[in-house]
């Protein structure tokens, strides 16, 4: 684990299309300058001690208070698997619209702040990077919500839906698009580190190229 965290660490040092991107919620980011905001970007995702002990791995710095209130493509309650689950720490709406799995405190909290030696609170993120233009809820474009039954499936097993339809996908994904554990998860499509194209996409979608990297049509 502490060698996966390295080289999560040393990835996100290398990558110079993080400082400044979208998921930069430091001081200085995307959306502009912001004095009261912490200075640290690693922080609002992960944490080098005592990560949440919502989630397997990663050392993430968030956590749940409802991990029951997930609901999956095909409808049935449930809950993602980690590389999904991560993402939906934040994209789950963060109590913006009343149905969030986020607890109600940590929306702007997380498990350790910056030099605190493991006292939860505010990490005073940069408050335009998810209220756009001075809002009081974030901005809906991002919010996934618990509710998956109208994204694209994730925590599915692609083996078991390329049986199921053997015609209509790749024997493995094409052009960088990664399984984990043999399942398509957020990080599937998506590289929270690396901001080069839009959404974070693993590679460009003009053409419906990404969709066509799995997906047979």
């Amino acid at each position: 684990m502490k060698i996966v965290f390295i080289l999560l660490v040393l990835k996100i040092l290398l990558s110079a299309s993080m400082l400044g991107s979208k998921h930069d919620l430091s001081a200085t980011n995307y959306y502009g300058p912001d004095s009261t905001a912490n200075t640290q970007i690693c922080v609002f995702c992960h944490t080098p001690h005592a990560g949440s002990p919502d989630v397997d791995g990663l050392l993430w710095n968030r956590g749940f208070s409802d991990l029951s209130a997930f609901v999956l493509y095909g409808g049935a309650p449930g809950l993602p698997n980690t590389p999904t689950l991560v993402c939906l720490s934040c994209h789950d709406g963060i109590n913006a619209y009343g149905a969030s799995a986020v607890h109600g405190g940590m929306q702007h909290a997380m498990y350790n702040q910056p030099g605190s030696g493991h006292a939860t609170g505010s990490g005073s993120p940069n408050c335009f990077s998810c209220h756009m233009s001075g809002g009081i809820y974030p901005g809906a474009e991002w919010t996934v919500g618990p509710n998956l039954t109208d994204d694209h499936p994730v925590s599915i097993s692609y083996a078991d839906a390329r049986v199921a339809a053997p015609d209509e996908f790749h024997l493995n994904p094409l052009n960088g698009l990664r399984l984990d554990n043999g399942n398509v998860e957020c990080t599937s499509c998506h590289d929270p580190h690396e901001a080069d194209t839009l959404y974070f996409l693993r590679m460009s979608n003009q053409n419906s190229d990404l969709c066509k990297s799995c997906h047979i049509k």
